[in-house]
């Protein structure tokens, strides 16, 4: 059965303000993201997908795949339905049995990610953060090349329960290609189906029932059918789905075609990019997108052979198979929320003459995707978030109001390391207590605030971790003084309510108490 939202009404083409995309983007993640785990290593420090296409070879020298490796069901390695081609247009990936797609197989899911752990939906604070007319309304927001969301589920229906995360990931993806873009001294901004939602341009998103035997086998042939049974089927549109289902982390259409024109396949459809529920994120979801319109072309300069690119950290790259080398070539962290982070593999607005992306393929020409004329900053490694404040107040305390000597949130040793918890202490001038508020997140010592492990129970630990805009790094410091996890919907407070130096901070339930009432000094 397929079900529609209202037809989006006409608006005019809004084109978001740097500001707005800036803060957006520390809502990036509705999943949590390396929160109380190690860290990944290099090569999956981002959310890996997988690659297929419709419609030819893969490009770059198309070598026959060995074979296909066993089954790793716990981390999604689902290889069932697949085989090697040896001929056809699926040379050098696999071939999905019965769809005519190929593949060149699933990925395991990033750290802090786990297939069969649903993402939580965002709750109403954190969806309320979200600045509004993110997503660019050109034209009536339907005719044309367009992105088109999608949430396939069974016979369990939560679309009311997940719509605005879903909203928010599409439009945190958009940020993605936005800031990627300006980073080259351009503009591009994903054509979605949108529509007009009180007042603000947002994706839309479809709802589409299948039958249950669809989702929950592990195969991708019989979603791909039964999706495009409902009708899903359009040669302009690139169909970016979240999937109610916990078979892979996610798995994306891949064209492979290097030439530089309009006619590349890269910009015609249907395509189709998979996210299910244990990695709905913006990070995977970008991924996903990525790999329909074009990323990453096997002929780039560090490409993997497999789809990816090997020059971390990048949205697109990681290591995809066991002899694939990664090199850091860009070390912050934070560009994992980026596209091509030295602008030389797949996505580049203005690419030197002779260069690479001059002379091949280039994402950010393909036709899906929205050209704007407004300048941006000059070509570099992109926009890097920091410690200080963005559109917030300036760093400071955060004092317990409890009516006996005040305490501070402090992160006791002041080193700032992954996974330090926090703590009360005496209030003092220290730089292990002054917090920047940025966006959703609060940041102290150049980290964020983060419910480890993605938690989001009562007693959960509160620690430092790398920015990565994850859902359970984004807080809202409510008028009554508490301060409120987006996913959880729970408050921070000293361990078993205690206000004695060194008492470690945990998720609990919100009840207005002194021990929950936080003000900034």
């Amino acid at each position: 059965m397929r079900v529609s939202s209202a037809p989006p009404r006409r608006t005019a083409l809004v084109a978001g303000a740097t500001g707005a995309l800036l803060v957006l983007s520390m809502l990036i993640s509705q999943a949590a993201a390396r929160s109380g785990d190690a860290p990944a290593p290099a090569g999956h420090a981002h959310p890996p997908g997988t690659a297929a296409h419709d419609h030819g070879p893969v490009g770059g020298a198309a070598r026959p795949l060995a074979g296909v490796p066993a089954d790793d069901q716990s981390r999604g390695l689902v290889y069932r339905g697949l085989r090697a081609a040896r001929t056809g247009p699926c040379v050098g990936a696999y071939e999905v049995t019965g769809t005519g797609m190929c593949t060149h197989g699933p990925d395991a899911p990033p750290a802090g990610m786990a297939v069969h752990r649903r993402i939580q939906p965002y709750s109403r604070t954190v969806a309320a953060m979200a600045p509004q007319a993110l997503a660019v309304c050109e034209g009536d927001g339907v005719s044309g090349r367009r992105v088109e969301v999608l949430y396939i589920h069974g016979s369990t229906n939560r679309y009311d329960q997940y719509l605005e995360t879903f909203r928010t990931l599409a439009e945190a993806v958009d940020t993605i290609f936005a800031e990627s873009a300006r980073a080259t001294g351009g503009e591009r901004r994903v054509r979605y189906v949108t529509e007009t939602v009180n007042g603000a341009c947002r994706p839309v998103v479809r709802r589409v029932q299948i039958p249950d035997s669809a989702l929950t086998v592990r195969d991708w042939a019989p979603l791909l059918n039964a999706v495009r049974a409902a009708g899903y089927t359009r040669t302009d549109r690139k169909y970016l789905q979240f999937v109610d289902a916990t078979v892979y982390c996610g798995i994306g259409g891949f064209a492979g075609d290097t030439r530089k024109n309009d006619q590349n396949r890269s910009n015609t459809g249907p395509e189709y990019a998979r996210v299910d529920s244990g990695c709905w994120s913006a990070g995977v979801a970008a991924h996903e997108l990525g790999h329909t319109l074009g990323a990453v072309n096997n002929n780039a300069p560090n490409s993997s052979g497999r789809a990816h690119c090997l020059d971390e950290y990048d949205v697109m790259c990681y290591q995809d198979s066991p002899t694939a080398t990664i090199r850091t070539a860009c070390p912050d962290r934070a560009l994992n929320q980026r596209l091509d982070c030295n602008h030389d593999d797949y996505y580049h607005t203005n690419p030197t003459p002779g260069s690479y992306l001059a002379t091949n393929y280039n994402v950010a020409d393909n036709l899906f995707l929205i050209r704007g004329d407004s300048p941006g900053p000059t070509p570099g490694p992109g926009p890097t978030p920091g410690p200080g404040p963005t559109g917030g107040p300036a760093p400071g305390t955060f004092r317990l109001v409890n009516g006996a000597a005040p305490v501070c949130l402090d992160a006791p040793g002041g080193t700032g390391a992954d996974g330090t918890p926090l703590a009360v202490s005496p209030c003092g001038d220290g730089t292990n207590q002054r917090v920047s508020q940025v966006g959703g997140t609060l940041r102290l010592l150049g980290k964020c605030l983060d419910a480890s492990g993605a938690g989001t129970a009562t007693g959960t630990p509160v620690i430092l971790w790398s920015c990565s805009g994850a859902g359970n790094q984004q807080w809202v410091h409510r008028p009554d003084g508490s301060i409120a996890g987006g996913p959880s919907g729970r408050c921070i407070a000293p361990l078993g309510g205690a206000v004695t130096a060194g008492t470690r901070l945990v998720l609990a339930d919100c009840d207005a108490q002194p021990t929950q009432r936080w003000a900034r000094g």
